[in-house]
């Protein structure tokens, strides 16, 4: 598990400082939202919300610094006096979120938020260093709650649930250091925007980078690209073309995601199941892909499907992605280890909803 651009951290507060907005959104194809990352003064930024007395009350906390004292000592840092706070001092952090499948798969909800709360320090070097607390279970956003629960996480950690946590912010701070201009080992300084770039040009660049015309034809890689025009442009007459083949009801309404979702899995010759994966089916699915014999045990389907990718990088040169059905489904597509990052480069400037485990 890779959370070693968090490291860039730092760089994405010294932005934010001096940045001429105080929030951003970012698009993240891969997540179930936008990313959106705030700057934030404590208590100057709240104390003149209407509603904070109500807030506050949901929260349970009777003072406007009950929420920032609890976040900071359990950051491990000195609290201000009355007096600070009478002068002006305010404490700084920045709040970043997204919305994600669960990490738990136990739970009863089909989405989770988790908020990720970053408070710049100066260690004994004297270089800048963000300390990282957490707010797992955000339903309903109020952000005196979001900061008495937050709790601090140590890069170190072994807690499993902890670094699937540190994966998707690590995940969510490519896509930021990529939209600040910060350079980093996988951008290597050339920042790409959607908008900026040829669509055709982009497509062309994915399907070679997803080795699709290996296993398509020249007609069906025309179709392939003619059908995601047809979704950019005329969803409705694509909903037809998937109505008249028993792949959606004609009475539901336009569904972008759907369309793009059934498109690259047609395509991508995906392996589509549920969470109760067959391991039998989806061993011969791998080995075939991969050209050698390949087994999954029943026990490896029962656990997340980063066991199998994992154990597919080990045994091969392929690894797997997801392409996400935003349903508790699946469905595989395998891809060269050496062209993964490209892959989700690509997908997220497509807005091709393709994910990592």
């Amino acid at each position: 598990m890779n959370i070693e651009n968090l490291k860039h951290l730092p760089e994405i507060l010294q932005f934010m400082e001096t940045a001429d907005h105080y929030v951003y959104q970012i698009k993240a194809p891969q997540f179930k939202s936008d990313i959106e990352i705030e700057e934030w003064s404590y208590p100057n930024d709240v104390e003149n919300w209407d509603d904070k007395a109500v807030l506050l009350k949901d929260a349970e906390c009777k003072t406007l610094l009950e929420p920032i004292n609890t976040l900071m000592t359990n950051a491990g840092f000195d609290l201000y006096n009355e007096n600070d706070i009478k002068n002006g001092k305010n404490y700084r952090f920045v709040e970043l979120s997204f919305a994600i499948k669960p990490l738990q798969k136990n739970g009863i909800f089909a989405i989770e938020a988790p908020h990720f709360y970053l408070i710049p320090y100066v260690d004994n070097d004297e270089k800048l260093q963000v300390k990282i607390l957490l707010s797992k279970f955000v339903f309903r956003y109020n952000l005196f709650s979001n900061l008495k629960n937050a709790v601090l996480i140590n890069l170190e950690t072994k807690d499993e649930l902890e670094l699937q946590y540190l994966q998707k912010l690590a995940e969510a701070t490519e896509i930021i250091c990529n939209q600040f201009k910060i350079t980093t080992e996988q951008n290597q300084g050339k920042f790409t925007k959607a908008e900026n770039e040829d669509p055709e040009k982009l497509i062309e660049e994915f399907i070679e980078a997803a080795k699709a015309k290996d296993f398509n034809d020249e007609d069906e890689v025309l179709e392939f690209k003619n059908n995601w025009k047809l979704i950019q442009v005329n969803p409705e007459e694509y909903m037809e073309i998937l109505v008249d083949e028993g792949y959606f009801d004609e009475d539901e309404e336009v569904d972008i995601h759907y369309f793009t979702q059934h498109l690259l899995s047609e395509f991508l010759c995906a392996y589509d199941t549920d969470w109760k994966m067959d391991h039998e089916e989806l061993s011969e699915f791998i080995s075939e892909e991969i050209g050698q014999d390949f087994k999954i045990t029943y026990e490896e389907t029962l656990q997340k499907p980063e066991v199998i990718a994992i154990k597919i990088e080990q045994e091969s040169d392929f690894t797997l992605l997801n392409i996400d059905t935003q349903m508790d489904s699946y469905s595989f597509f395998l891809c060269k280890k050496t062209e993964k990052d490209k892959i989700l480069d690509l997908a997220r400037q497509l807005e091709f909803p393709i994910e990592d485990f």
